[in-house]
């Protein structure tokens, strides 16, 4: 209720947060990236927020309080979604509950969780040389040259990368649908002001009224109309926006008559991601190998996180040594593991027993006299980024 959260995060990994209704849209985004050292504890927003008030004693806030759960975000995703069995309250109006992937980072990719559904409850009435809306949504096997992008699948680009009005409906005193739109139907990172899920939920969900900005009252009109009269078009194209017009989709009648399969809760929410998330695709992909990612969108391009937390660089022996190693992306390659010590010969890796996740260790058979000796450890994740740690000992405290 206070909008408080306390949650464990990779160290090292750039984050950034978004704030959500409670259909999981994106209201407002962090306009920087973070990150945490090993260990590191952040419970200060004053950096931002200490401007117009004083910053909030964190340990005053329900987060703060010692009967909080922690959110695991290392290995886990919390996800809302539609009301079910969950009798946990998680919004005034009980309308949602919440589901966990038990996995690190939830990607949405166009080819794996997108085009699944535009083909099981779209593609049957927006196809053809007169689709539906003059919007074709079977057209992946054409494929578009975007500019300043490259060669993109036809829907794809139709959807999310049709900034200059190529396709379909034209926008009103204008050749361009203009930043942040990627086209008519979908607004950049911002589900909630995109007409494809105001279609798919049917209704406008952006907190405005069709009456609020001047608007074609029919697609393809070419004139501007607001509170039902028509208004010169020049004068007012800067306020143009556009309108929620019944029905949703798909449409009921076509669902009831076995045309389309409905839209589950889920289905929703996935394209509601897909599009705050950018409208992600993986020009790599393979149908027979979903979870392998190609070199583009969807590459793993931070390194994984590795620590030696004992001993430390001042320990007067090595009589323990404690590696932390975790990799948010593509996940940690641990046969890569490579550990080299100038008090012994070869690599030692395969001494390392994991402890607890993320924690791996080695106890010598005796105390080994710290000044002078350097470790030098090295792990990769499955994309090939490789971390290497070296530390030299001093023997001093």
């Amino acid at each position: 209720p206070d909008t408080s959260f306390l949650a464990k995060i990779p160290a090292d990994s750039a984050f950034t947060f978004h704030t959500i209704d409670k259909h999981g849209m994106v209201l407002n985004a962090a306009q920087t990236w973070h990150q945490l050292r090993p260990g590191e504890i952040r419970t200060n927003c004053g950096g931002c927020h200490s401007h117009s008030q004083s910053p909030t004693d964190f340990d005053k806030t329900l987060a703060g309080k010692s009967d909080y759960p922690v959110w695991d975000l290392a290995t886990t995703t919390p996800l809302i979604s539609g009301k079910n069995a969950d009798r946990k309250q998680w919004d005034v109006a009980k309308e949602t509950s919440l589901t966990l992937a038990k996995k690190g980072p939830l990607n949405v990719e166009y080819f794996r969780d997108i085009q699944p559904i535009l083909k099981r409850s779209c593609v049957a009435c927006h196809t053809g040389a007169e689709p539906a809306g003059n919007l074709n949504l079977d057209a992946d096997d054409e494929i578009v040259n975007v500019e300043n992008v490259g060669k993109l699948p036809g829907t794809y680009a139709r959807l999310a990368a049709d900034e200059r009005a190529k396709f379909g409906h034209k926008p009103v005193g204008w050749d361009s649908w203009g930043y942040p739109n990627a086209s008519r139907t979908i607004r950049k990172f911002q589900s909630r002001r995109s007409l494809l899920v105001w279609k798919i939920f049917g209704e406008r969900l952006d907190g405005f009224s069709n009456d609020d900005h001047p608007s074609e009252t029919k697609p393809g009109a070419k004139t501007l109309s607001w509170k039902g009269q028509e208004i010169d078009l020049q004068k007012n194209r800067a306020r143009h926006d556009l309108d929620y017009l019944p029905p949703m989709m798909p449409p009921p009648g076509a669902v009831k008559a076995g045309k389309v399969q409905a839209l589950s809760d889920e289905d929703k929410r996935t394209i509601v991601r897909w599009i705050d998330l950018g409208c992600p695709i993986d020009l790599d992909y393979d149908a027979k190998q979903p979870e392998r990612v190609g070199f583009g969108w969807m590459l793993d391009d931070n390194r994984p996180i590795l620590t030696l937390t004992s001993p430390s660089v001042n320990a007067k022996s090595i009589d323990r040594i404690v590696i932390g190693m975790h990799d948010y992306g593509s996940g940690l390659d641990e046969k890569s593991l490579e550990v080299k010590a100038s008090f012994a010969s070869g690599n030692l890796a395969a001494n390392f027993k994991q402890k607890s996740p993320g924690v791996w260790e080695w106890t010598p058979l005796r105390p080994i006299d710290a000044a002078g000796q350097k470790l030098t450890i090295t792990v990769r994740d499955h994309q090939g980024n490789t971390t290497i740690l070296e530390r030299t000992f001093s023997g001093r405290p």
